[in-house]
């Protein structure tokens, strides 16, 4: 039992399940079937009967809803089938309309008379389309009227597109069609349709002019637009344009006979017509209408008016007075045909009227034409026409009898003559026609009879000779000659052809090409001959350009011609003046007169005539062009305006411009360098011995071959490394006594080469010469007195036995302490100077530390390492006054004999292209173990001790200390800026016994100082070229250790970076004594070998 029940609510949940269920079913019907067409049936497309387990007798199928337009176009059968309820149209139903899928929705709900089953079933019905319907055209005819002054493509008309009903599929306009009607279709069309895409209207189809409306050419076109559907069979529709051609007065009136002679009898009667003039216009309208007259202003008008007359529409004449015979007069009466026209055109053509005697009848001539007949007596042939060939049968008549019966006939002309028949005459051709040298013959057929007097007759007829394609185009000019300018507007005319056909119609129309088609350089108006340029053109490039055009006519076959073009590039300005070279480098020598010729630049233009012609000139960027002393002519000629001077300026440059003469005019530059070459226009100029300083003291004790002075000259001109006017040489020119003193011809070194035996001073007055390096070398002369002093060394009192032996104890004594104290010493100085390396590895030097104030000035000068401290030979120094005090400024002064310390004035050199020579070149030997340089005497100011540092910024007014070296030779530091100038009279020496003032000079290194130092950053610097012409002097090498034996007074040894040691002094001297006489100073042996009882504050 609970199976039963389970399964009747499993059945009963399964149809709950299906009633709520939908069905969507789609039909398809194709539009215009017949009412009562079935559709299809809701039960074979759902199968629901079978899936709710009823019977399909039991199941009522309506509609949901009840509404148009599904009522009147359907109908739902309670069998479940649905059927069309009328013939459904797709373009009528208005919900179709423009749509490319038709389909209609609609519900059918199923109910169940056996059950409580409801349904629904969502019903779709695609009604297809069928192309049952045209495409159409509104409207479907157009007239367009054109003047026929439209030129070619020119749109002209819009076309409206067609609709089609059908939608879908291809059943819509696929595609357009423009057909030519009128007239007959020929290869090309005087229209064609485009179709046109823009971004406003979309597509669209436009009617363009092929070619320019001609109203005489053809009056109207009709073209036929055809629209075209994609179905199956396709169907059409079709658009009628017709295109009338307005005319215009563009046309003069032709007479067909522009002369014409008539003979007519005296007897004719009044108002007798004898002649008809006949023209045509090939406007229409008013455009078209001719009236005739005679023109008034002619000769014989008032006679020719009271005879004749002509009807203004038809141009016949008439006789309107008595006519009368005159023998040999002819009436040349002159004819206008006018058009009606806003602005009329004519035409004149003249009838000769010729007045004859009237007696027998005359013959009558009746002619015949074979050819085609024209009318108005004109035939035509063709100017291929054979020789020989008939046009026409002439037959005369005449009703006499006898001799006045008998008729001859005759017509003179070239190219027509006359062929006797049985019964008349035939008009032949006899002469080769052609049409383009007369395209009209007028042939006068004139038959006389016998009698007396004799009649004749006169017939005439016009033969038009038919136009056959045997002429070429032929241009105007076999050559044609075009100018443009270069950089030209691509598109711009450049010149026009023209041709010509003798031919008419079709033959004699001409289209022009470029031949060969490739040349893309130009281009061509097919039918205005207008050539343009595709390209721009340089005339730097090209300056001629050849090319052809051909013409061509369009008769069959065509025939062509071509011409040559020459086409003339025409120059702008385009192209500045280049010079040949960017640089241009010239040398003149110095002193040359002004005007003198130095060089000439180049340049070239590319362009031509005034826009290639150029000038030179000094560029205009110069504000001060007198600092030039140089003048460019237009021709590009460089020459001098003053004389030059190289040791004032020995290079010289500037910017040269050329400038073109177009307009604007365009301009190129260079560089120009002028390199001033050297003449030995200046002597040397003596620095030592000068004026003021020209002595040196040395003892003649003195090693041989020391260096007792250093002779300094120098020379403004250029010394190029070494041997240019500017090198200076030293030469004795006497004085030399024994060659006692050798001088160094290159360096100017003064060596003391061979002993004096004397026992007293003794002077040498030695000539000194320095003369320069040039081809005519300059000279300059200078004395220089030597004082050798004398110097005598004394031996000490002998000793008796007993005070040697003691004395060798207190040696013995001395040595072991000496021994024992030096251990000591040693022991603490390595000590010390382990403890100093340390710091110096961290720190450097203690004068370079940052924290002394001279650590960027100065460098300390090696200790000679061959001196020892216990060497008795060291100068012992005492002073030759008592109290006796120097400033570094007075002693300056003693030694250049200048209250400013400064020597002669002369043109000096800087001091940064000075190349001193390393202090060994001359220095002297080593083993000696006395290498103090003596000094000469001359010392430098004290303006020359602090020039080198002039850009450290030291203090020049900070004195100098003294240090004392290994060697003996004390070096001057300069002092702490807190010191002062004056010595404390406290610490002043004593002089040992002199009258004079005496100066103590501790080594000539202190004294001397390069030419560098006296003349590097002042005033007086004015050729820095000419630094190289001063002897280079020794210098003292970069210090290269430091030693704590070189402590003095807790003063540390510096020395001037640029100091060079013996610039202006010997190089060595002996220990014992030296004097000068800017300041005299001896050494001896009494002095303590310490400093300790020194001044610390002596100025140098």
């Amino acid at each position: 039992m609970q199976g039963i029940v389970f399964s009747l609510l499993s059945l009963t949940f399964l149809f709950t399940c299906i009633s709520t269920q939908g069905f969507d079913v789609t039909f398809h019907l194709m539009e215009d079937q017949p009412n009562n067409t079935l559709i299809g049936s809701l039960e074979e497309e759902t199968g629901l009967s079978k899936k709710i387990n009823e019977s399909l007798a039991n199941l009522k199928f309506n509609l949901k809803k009840k509404e148009e337009p599904i009522i009147s176009l359907f109908r739902l059968a309670e069998s479940s089938q649905l059927f069309t309820n009328q013939v459904i149209d797709r373009e009528n139903v208005k919900v179709c309309q423009y749509k490319i899928q038709c389909v209609f929705d609609f519900d059918v709900v199923v109910t169940s008379s056996a059950s409580s089953y409801f349904g629904s079933i969502r019903v779709h019905v695609n009604v297809t389309d069928v192309n049952d319907h045209s495409p159409t055209f509104d409207p479907n005819l157009f007239q367009l009227n054109l003047p026929e002054s439209t030129t070619a493509n020119k749109s002209v008309y819009r076309v409206e597109p067609a609709q089609d009903l059908d939608k879908g599929g291809n059943n819509s306009v696929q595609s357009y069609q423009f057909i030519q009607v009128v007239p007959v279709p020929s290869i090309s069309m005087d229209f064609r349709m485009e179709e046109i895409i823009s971004s406003s209207e979309g597509l669209s189809r436009n009617i363009f002019t092929n070619v320019s409306l001609d109203y005489e050419r053809q009056k109207s076109y009709v073209y036929h637009i055809l629209a075209r559907d994609g179905g199956n069979p396709q169907k059409t529709g079709t658009f009628t344009l017709e295109i009338n051609v307005i005319d215009e007065n563009d046309n003069s009136p032709i007479f067909v006979k522009s002369r014409a002679n008539v003979t007519i009898g005296e007897n004719t009667s009044i108002n007798t017509p004898f002649y008809v003039f006949h023209a045509s216009d090939k406007d229409s309208g008013n455009n078209g209408k001719i009236e005739f007259r005679f023109k008034k202003f002619q000769e014989q008008y008032q006679e020719i008016a009271s005879l004749f007359s002509i009807e203004n529409d038809t141009g016949t004449v008439r006789v309107i007075g008595n006519l009368k015979y005159e023998h040999g007069k002819v009436y040349h009466i002159v004819v206008e045909a006018i058009d009606k026209g806003d602005i009329p055109r004519y035409a004149t053509a003249q009838l000769d009227v010729t007045v004859k005697d009237s007696g027998n009848n005359a013959p009558k001539i009746n002619i015949n034409f074979l050819s085609s007949d024209l009318g108005n007596n004109t035939v035509s042939v063709s100017e291929e026409a054979i020789l020989e060939q008939a046009i026409a049968v002439i037959n005369v008549e005449d009703t006499d009898t006898g001799p006045n019966g008998e008729v001859t006939c005759r017509t003179y002309n070239t190219f027509f003559g006359l062929q006797s028949l049985n019964d008349g005459y035939k008009v032949i051709v006899q002469h080769y026609l052609d049409r383009e040298t007369q395209s009209t013959h007028t042939i006068r057929i004139t038959c006389a009879d016998k009698g007396t007097p004799v009649l004749e007759s006169v017939e005439q007829f016009t033969v038009n000779v038919l136009d056959a394609n045997d002429n070429p185009p032929k241009f105007s000019e076999f050559y044609y000659n075009a100018k443009v300018d270069e950089n030209n507007n691509r598109g711009k005319q450049i010149i026009q052809v023209q041709a010509t056909d003798k031919d008419i119609g079709e033959n004699g129309q001409i289209s022009y090409f470029i031949d060969p088609p490739t040349d893309n350089r130009f281009s061509i108006g097919h039918d205005t001959g207008i050539v343009t340029a595709n390209v721009d053109f340089d005339r730097e490039q090209s300056v001629h350009i050849t090319f052809t055009v051909r013409a061509t006519d369009h008769g069959t076959p065509p025939q062509n011609t071509t011409a040559n073009i020459w086409l003339d590039i025409e120059d702008v300005n385009d192209n500045p003046p280049n010079f040949l070279k960017a640089n241009f480098v010239f040398s003149v020598n110095e002193n040359l007169p002004e005007n003198s010729f130095v060089g000439a630049v180049q340049a070239v233009d590319k362009d031509e005539g005034k826009n290639g012609e150029f000038i030179f000139a000094i560029s205009e960027d110069y504000a001060n062009k007198s600092a030039i002393p140089f003048t460019v002519s237009s021709s590009g000629e460089i020459k001098t305006y003053q004389p030059l001077d190289r040791e004032l300026l020995n290079r010289y440059d500037f910017q040269v411009i050329a400038v073109d003469k177009g307009n604007p005019s365009l301009k190129g530059s260079a560089h120009v360098t002028v390199n001033i070459n050297d003449k030995n226009d200046n002597a040397p100029i003596f620095i030592f011995p000068s004026t003021d300083n020209h002595t040196i003291i040395i003892p003649n004790t003195t090693p041989l071959e020391s260096i007792i002075a250093s002779i300094q000259a120098y020379d403004l001109d250029e010394d190029s490394n070494g041997y240019g006017n500017g090198k200076v040489l030293f030469y004795i020119d006497g004085g030399n006594e024994g060659d006692v003193f050798y001088l160094n011809h290159d360096t100017g070194s003064l060596h003391y080469r061979k002993p004096v035996g004397v026992a007293e001073d003794y002077t040498f007055h030695l000539k000194i010469r320095a003369r320069d390096n040039g081809n005519e070398a300059l000279e300059a002369r200078r004395d220089l007195d030597i004082i050798v002093k004398y110097m005598n060394a004394t031996a000490g009192p002998l000793h008796n036995q007993d005070d040697s032996d003691k004395n060798i104890l207190i040696v013995v004594i001395v040595v072991c302490v000496t021994i024992v104290v030096s251990v000591a010493l040693i022991a603490v100085i390595c000590m010390l100077r382990r403890k100093n390396e340390d710091k110096m590895k961290e720190d450097g030097p203690p004068f370079l530390a940052s924290r002394s104030p001279t650590s960027t000035l100065y460098d300390r000068p090696p200790a000679y390492q061959n001196v020892t401290q216990g060497d008795k030979s060291r100068p012992r120094v005492s002073f030759s006054k008592e109290n006796d005090t120097f400033t570094k400024q007075q002693l300056m002064e003693k030694m250049t004999g200048h209250a400013n310390g400064r020597i002669e004035s002369g043109k000096y050199m800087s001091h940064s292209q000075q190349n001193p020579k390393s202090h060994t070149e001359e220095s002297p030997s080593e083993t000696s173990g006395e290498t103090i340089p003596s000094d000469s005497g001359h010392g430098g100011s004290e303006e020359d001790f602090t020039s080198h540092n002039h850009n450290n910024n030291i203090d020049k007014r900070l004195p100098l200390q003294p240090t004392f070296l290994k060697n003996g030779v004390f070096v001057m530091q300069e002092a702490h800026s807190n010191q002062t100038n004056t010595l404390p009279n406290e610490r002043r020496l004593n002089s040992v016994s002199s009258n004079m003032p005496v100066s103590k000079y501790m080594d000539d290194s202190l004294l001397t100082s390069s030419i560098n130092s006296l003349w590097s950053d002042n005033n007086h610097t004015i050729n820095r070229q000419n630094s190289n012409n001063v002897q280079k002097l020794p210098t003292i090498p970069a210090w290269t250790g430091y030693h704590t034996s070189d402590r003095m007074n807790d003063s540390l040894l510096f020395y001037s970076k640029d100091t060079t040691l013996g610039s202006h002094s010997a190089h060595s001297r002996d220990d014992d004594e030296c004097t000068t006489t800017s300041g005299s100073y001896t050494i001896n042996d009494d002095i303590d070998d310490s400093f300790d009882n020194r001044p610390r504050d002596m100025f140098v």
